[in-house]
């Protein structure tokens, strides 16, 4: 090969070499040491001969055989892409490498990313009627005169408020007022809620709960100003559509799994067994009266109530949980950042870091936790080998432990003590709260399956609230004394389902006091005070959690929530496909019977709370879209009567029955 040439095949590879990655060059390099090392190739070369002497002739060729026999026929050339010179017999490795007769050695396959960002989540929309959820009442208060005083939770339209009743008042209340008999609240409401999760290395992970237009109400937000604020909308008859919306962050926080344990530091859902005390916005393992298909395996928003519920339980946390070697047991211990009250954060500095001011208006909360449930993908793996292939029932069970304290608190004024600013602390008068209480919840869940198509499920929980606060000030407008706490409640869920068939049974009961002060959106100071506004010296009403769902209306709308109250609700489901497949068609009917625990706490002075009949009709393929429509027909007892002299009520007043007519439609992903 001329000197040239060679010369510039090097050059060739030399840029070559240059445009390649560093790891590429080590792994070529690697290689080609590994041919120049290994074992020896040797060049098949003509042997040596004498001076003089000639080589062997070689046989003649096919082709110079016809070049004897007559002229080569001429054909036009052809153009073909320039291919590698073969080595010369008897070049090195080496010098193959450098003049391209080898090929190129193929880079090694990077390494998978660990890294991934996986999405879950569901969007919903939720049209509602509620038809004379007030109960038919919208009466007179001498205590509050502006307002209409109801028993019910459900606000009165408002054409039957008293500013649109009294010519006084509106010159066009015989327009706008009760003549309209206006007794239904209508709309519907939206809500994308997105449950992002990545993970930045195998056993760390960033996880992430966004609701987008949380619960808006369709037509609630129209992008409008005010009477004649805008010239291009003067009157809100004139908008062309909703302004913008926004997102509500309500969990982020970050997980880090240790050879010891779980640490999850941030903001997180706080949910324990049923929901009864501490429900954190998901799915509950249940769906009113029928039992979640998979129970263990890592929960989905569209199982349980998830995509029913309005709220949940949402902590600043520092949690950390392990598994007690041998017992099979996790054993979690918590801490939460409930409130700090004000902060020392300048609003003309936005690069300062807040501070609390002081820590003596926290408010702080330990908790413990143990329990036997499968917590990880290969618990619920055997708890399904154990339930399905075994046959045999599974019991799981925990203990939830919390104390909470505050001992100092900010007198509330205009602004709520979490919104006060460090320009505010100079009128943040601190005053002695001294208040402490211990919650403690047992849970227990039990499933057999009886047959391939047939399964048992009974879940309980058991909770108790016990403490005391030392001072009530400003919680009635007087100087008042201390107020003992000492509240109970309790939830079983079971249900029998066949193929086609459910059969359910809901128990629950909750303590009650004698304030009257009756349901959750009565006075504001209604677990502290009575109706009448005095300071309640002992705070014995229990109170469900909001999203803990035991009906679509009674106690869902009318009351608040389960208290004051012992309920049972039997309920039967009719399917077109077995439970436990994918496809889901049929109807849910139930009836529903309250009674009061302690009737002098209703405003009706009678234990009688009601009843509640409803039915629900679904279709749906679970993980991708569902739908239904639920109808509730809520006849309240005489718990619900408005008597003279309740909360300032100026006449008596029967309650009224009521009926709700619900539906969802939710896209599941």
């Amino acid at each position: 090969m001329p000197v040239e040439t060679k010369i510039l095949q090097r050059q060739q590879l030399t840029r070559r070499l240059q445009r390649t990655s560093c790891w590429r060059w080590s792994v070529a390099g690697l290689q080609v040491l590994s041919l120049v090392t290994g074992p020896v190739v040797v060049a098949q070369e003509p042997p040596a001969t004498v001076e003089g002497d000639k080589p062997a002739e070689e046989p003649a060729k096919p082709a110079a055989k016809a070049a004897e026999a007559g002229p080569a026929k001429t054909e036009p050339a052809k153009s073909e892409p320039a291919k590698a010179e073969p080595a010369a017999a008897g070049s090195s490795l080496l010098d193959q490498l450098d003049d391209g007769s080898l090929p190129a050695v193929a880079p090694a396959p990077p390494p998978p990313s660990p890294f991934q960002l996986e999405w879950h989540g569901y969007f919903r929309f939720r049209p509602d009627l509620i038809s004379n959820g007030h109960l038919g009442q919208a009466e007179t208060s001498s205590i509050a005169p502006s307002l209409p005083l109801s028993t019910s939770a459900v606000p009165p339209p408002l054409s039957l408020w008293p500013a649109n009743n009294d010519p006084n008042i509106n010159p066009q209340a015989t327009k706008v007022g009760k003549d309209n008999q206006e007794n239904s609240l209508s709309g519907a409401s939206i809500r994308l809620r997105l449950q992002p999760t990545i993970t930045i290395e195998r056993d760390v992970r960033i996880a992430l709960t966004l609701d987008v237009l949380d619960n808006t109400l369709l037509g609630g937000d129209p992008d409008y100003s005010g009477v004649l604020a805008r010239p291009d909308v003067p009157l809100v008859g004139f908008t062309m559509g909703a302004r913008p919306g926004t997102i509500a962050v309500k969990e982020a926080y970050g997980e880090w799994k240790t050879m010891l344990g779980v640490l999850r530091v941030g903001r997180q859902a706080s949910h324990w067994g049923l929901g009864m005390l501490a429900h954190g916005g998901g799915g509950d393992g249940w769906d009113l009266n029928r039992p979640t298909l998979w129970y263990g395996a890592p929960r989905r928003s569209w199982e349980g109530q998830g995509y029913d519920v309005d709220g949940g339980n949402f902590s600043d946390r520092a949690a950390f949980i392990t598994k007690i070697p041998k017992a099979g047991l996790y054993l979690s211990l918590f801490y939460d950042y409930l409130a700090n009250g004000i902060q020392g954060y300048d609003p003309a500095r936005i690069d300062v870091q807040p501070r609390n001011l002081t820590s003596s208006d926290d408010v702080r909360q330990y908790g413990l936790v143990l329990m036997s449930r499968p917590m990880t993908e290969d618990d619920a793996a055997e708890r399904q080998r154990v339930l399905e292939d075994e046959r045999k029932g599974v019991l799981d069970w925990g203990l939830y432990g919390v104390y909470r304290s505050q001992k100092l608190d900010l007198q509330e004024g205009s602004k709520a003590s979490s919104s006060l600013t460090l320009n505010d602390a100079d009128d943040a008068k601190l005053m002695e709260r001294d208040a402490s209480a211990a919650i403690a919840d047992a849970w227990m869940r039990y499933e057999k399956r009886l047959s391939p198509l047939r399964r048992v499920v009974v879940e309980a929980e058991l909770a108790g609230i016990f403490g005391s606060v030392g001072d009530t000030n400003k919680i009635a407008g007087q100087n008042a004394k201390t107020s003992d706490i000492a509240m109970w409640g309790g939830a079983i869920k079971s249900a029998f389902q066949d193929e086609g068939m459910g059969y359910s049974l809901d128990l629950g009961i909750a303590s009650g006091d004698n304030t009257r002060c009756f349901g959750v959106f009565g006075n504001p100071g209604c677990s502290l005070a009575t109706a009448d506004g005095q300071v309640n010296k002992d705070i014995t009403g229990f109170k469900f959690n909001r999203n803990f769902h035991v009906d679509y209306l009674l106690f869902r709308e009318i009351v608040g929530s389960v208290t004051n109250a012992i309920y049972a609700r039997p309920a039967v489901s009719i399917n077109a496909y077995p439970w436990y497949g994918a496809d889901m068609l049929g109807i849910d009917l139930s009836a529903m019977y309250a009674l009061a625990v302690d009737k002098e706490g209703t405003p009706g002075g009678g234990s009688n709370i009601g009843a509640e009949l409803a039915a629900r009709a679904f279709i749906g393929r679970r993980g991708q879209a569902f739908a239904d429509v639920v109808f509730a027909y809520a006849l309240p007892g005489d718990a619900f009567a408005l008597k003279q002299g309740w909360s300032g009520a100026t006449a008596d007043k029967v309650a009224e029955n009521a009926w709700r007519l619900l539906g969802h439609v939710v896209l599941t992903f």
